[in-house]
């Protein structure tokens, strides 16, 4: 038997159990570089075949690219060696998001608030100066301008949730790394105060004597 038969061919009396393409299904995001030398559980194997298996059913892996990515995929030992076999899955089964750019409901509901308060005052004002027969100063761009301030706040700061997404993940490569250069810097500091590395006990040559 050769190692092609031992792959999880998709038939169709064995339909592929449908599988979310995220990144998040897995156990780390293999796509930061903190966490492409972390070994891969077999959930995270699990998923990458899975993945490979859907992309053969829906028709966007033939059977060779299927046998190759799924072989590597069951054989991975590490999350750097799952990421570039599922990458273009993930890109080319992701569902739509959200359009970019977009305000959220919350960003419309205070500009609607903003321009109402503009138009109230802006009536006040020219009801003012047809009432009294005079050109007045142009006060509502005070109160205008005032209200105006958290309206640009709001649609400076909202975000779509793919931008939510990758501040995430670069907020937790920076973590990692962070974390990393503690562990680094403990460990020379052990070494300075005379600490000395555990070595596995050294093993005695057999002895030819008999």
């Amino acid at each position: 038997m050769t190692q092609w038969e031992n792959l999880p061919e998709p038939r169709p009396d064995r339909p592929v159990q449908p599988v979310t393409p995220s990144w998040s299904a897995f156990t780390a995001d293999p796509r930061v570089p903190a966490n492409q030398h972390l070994r891969a559980s077999d959930a995270d194997r699990d998923i990458a075949t899975r993945l490979v298996q859907q992309a053969r059913a829906e028709g966007r892996l033939d059977a060779a690219e299927h046998d190759e990515r799924a072989l590597q995929a069951a054989s991975a030992r590490t999350l750097g060696e799952l990421a570039p076999l599922v990458s273009d899955l993930m890109v080319a089964s992701a569902a739509p998001g959200p359009v970019p750019g977009r305000p959220p409901a919350q960003v419309a509901r205070v500009v609607t608030g903003w321009v109402g308060l503009a138009v109230l005052f802006n009536a006040i004002w020219l009801m003012t100066v047809l009432t009294t027969g005079h050109l007045l100063y142009y006060w509502p761009m005070w109160p205008m301008l005032g209200t105006g301030i958290p309206v640009m706040m709001a649609l400076f700061w909202s975000r779509s949730p793919e931008m939510d997404a990758r501040h995430q993940a670069h907020r937790d490569a920076r973590d990692s790394r962070h974390d990393l250069r503690h562990a680094r810097r403990d460990e020379r500091r052990g070494l300075r105060h005379g600490e000395t590395p555990q070595l596995p006990p050294a093993q005695e040559p057999p002895s030819d004597l008999r």
